[in-house]
């Protein structure tokens, strides 16, 4: 017959089993769910179409993704086929997370997202674009040379303030098709996106 100890041995050496049973488990499940929290669907080269901004300046946008990096360009032109670059807007973001699965009553599907904004660079392409952010120190900035980018993180830059370096970034984006729609804010989650032509951005093959 087996003696007290020998059970109560016996009974710590099962609890002991399933914890490490029941540890594998969690581990696997967790594993899984961050799995299926991949960039994959955002993976590539999204481009919206030249569109006209102001009665002078015309604007085209590209994001790029790349695994966890976040790529945003926003390009001012002079000319209304977008040929012609008066000035460049590079946001450079990293860290990019899939959050909450989200639905749309106008279509499509998306989710919330968060990303870490590393640095917003503005360059001049233009001698006369130039002349006008030195005369009027754009950004703060007076020194600007044609086609050398600074970097204007925090700084306020005509009626805005530009993201400050460092900071997460929360988002909400929309997949209808090959169409991608995207809206962003410093403090909270968006709780709506766009599909203005401005923020309607097409994939590009590879």
């Amino acid at each position: 017959m087996l003696s007290f100890y020998q059970l109560h041995v016996g009974e710590k050496m099962k609890q002991i089993i399933l914890i490490i049973i029941l540890s594998f488990v969690l581990f696997s499940c967790s594993k899984e769910e961050s799995d299926d929290s991949a960039t994959t669907e955002l993976e590539g080269t999204w481009e919206t179409d030249c569109y006209q901004y102001s009665n002078s300046q015309h604007n085209k946008k590209t994001i790029v993704v790349s695994e966890t990096n976040y790529t945003y360009t926003s390009e001012y032109y002079s000319s209304s086929k977008c040929a012609t670059v008066e000035d460049k807007w590079v946001y450079t973001l990293t860290s990019l997370a899939i959050g909450a699965e989200m639905t749309f009553s106008s279509g499509g599907s998306g989710h919330r997202f968060t990303t870490y904004h590393n640095s917003t660079k503005l360059e001049w392409q233009s001698a006369s674009s130039v002349s006008w952010a030195n005369n009027n120190s754009y950004c703060g900035i007076s020194n600007w040379v044609i086609n050398v980018a600074q970097d204007v993180s925090g700084k306020t830059c005509g009626s805005s303030t530009e993201w400050s370096s460092g900071i997460t970034i929360y988002g909400l984006y929309i997949l209808d098709g090959n169409k991608f729609m995207s809206s962003y804010d410093e403090d909270s989650y968006p709780s709506s996106v766009s599909s203005a032509e401005s923020n309607t951005f097409f994939k590009q093959s590879n």
